[in-house]
């Protein structure tokens, strides 16, 4: 549903100089069709992806090999949006209607938590092994200090879907989402405050390297980027007018986009310029997770493409 909700609006790499984009992108085959929505690595080996139906994968060798994980009881229907672990052990899985599943042993077997809502969640992001928060529909934002043993709601001034949200520390965070909204925190939360982003349009993934530099991306090939802390966001020149699902730097000047019908962008230069890098499948891109160890993307009918 959230997958064919993204169609409707529009629709890597690692290490640290350019040489090392030579590298090509492998495609990994799995034994699913379901549509990928997200992709979190721990380390260099242990990862999980997650989408469609429920279906949640695991890797342990670098992303060569996937095997599907026995559906939660808790999660037997619909998608699960998003999936973040703290450790090698902990993680948290969030999907539709407020759910929130949490596992202490790799996933082996998971638990809820309560959210206390029935809106859609989008996204989320630990700072911490106990510190997070989570984003979604109707502009609703959860937090939680104890690992999710009670989230509390916090207080945001829009009503509008959150599609992305992004912490530099357990103070500063952004969240990004409908109608061009971008929302900011220098309290963990407490209070929420709009910058200007200077578009009406959906804005569906953002990312920061530190306080003063940020990066989003959105619908018809959007990206805004700032160097003060959200204080001014700029517009990128347009390299595409596709779709664009995330953004993630590895540092102030190298940093990846993923997007619809396959297309993946790379930047050397902190944005500046963008080039294609070539990925041999058409499928829509949804979400990239990069490190100095490994990178993965993921997207629609179970694709999965890993550098190494």
């Amino acid at each position: 549903m959230r997958f064919f909700f993204l169609l409707n609006i529009s629709f890597f790499y690692f290490g640290c100089n350019v040489n090392e984009t030579a590298k090509s992108w492998r495609i990994v085959n799995t034994d699913t069709t379901d549509h990928l929505y997200s992709i979190h690595f721990f380390d260099k080996k242990h990862g999980w992806a997650v989408g469609g139906n429920s279906i949640i994968l695991r890797t342990d060798d670098g992303g060569l090999k996937w095997r599907t994980i026995s559906k939660p009881n808790a999660l037997t229907f619909g998608s699960i949006n998003k999936v973040y672990f703290s450790s090698r052990n902990h993680g948290w899985v969030i999907g539709l209607q407020g759910k929130i599943l949490y596992t202490a042993n790799g996933g082996r077997s998971w638990v809820k938590q309560n959210s206390n809502l029935q809106s859609g969640l989008l996204d989320l992001f630990f700072t911490s092994e106990s510190e997070g928060w989570i984003v979604g529909g109707n502009g609703k934002i959860l937090h939680t200090i104890n690992g999710g043993g009670r989230w509390e709601q916090q207080r945001g001034p829009s009503m509008g879907h959150l599609w992305s949200v992004h912490f530099v520390d357990n103070k500063n965070g952004w969240t990004v989402g409908k109608d061009g909204i971008i929302l900011h925190t220098n309290d963990g939360g407490e209070t929420w405050v709009h910058q200007e982003s200077g578009t009406d349009q959906p804005l569906l993934a953002c990312h920061f390297t530190k306080l003063q530099s940020g990066w989003i991306v959105g619908v018809n090939g959007l990206m805004l980027r700032t160097n003060d802390g959200g204080r001014n966001w700029l517009s990128q020149s347009h390299v595409t007018r596709k779709t664009l699902r995330d953004v993630v730097f590895l540092d102030s000047q190298n940093g990846w986009v993923v997007g619809e019908d396959g297309l993946v962008l790379f930047t050397n230069d902190g944005g500046q310029n963008w080039q294609v890098e070539q990925v041999n499948v058409t499928e829509h891109l949804l979400d990239v997770h990069v490190s100095k160890k490994i990178s993965c993307i993921v997207g629609a009918h179970g694709t999965i493409c890993i550098r190494s």
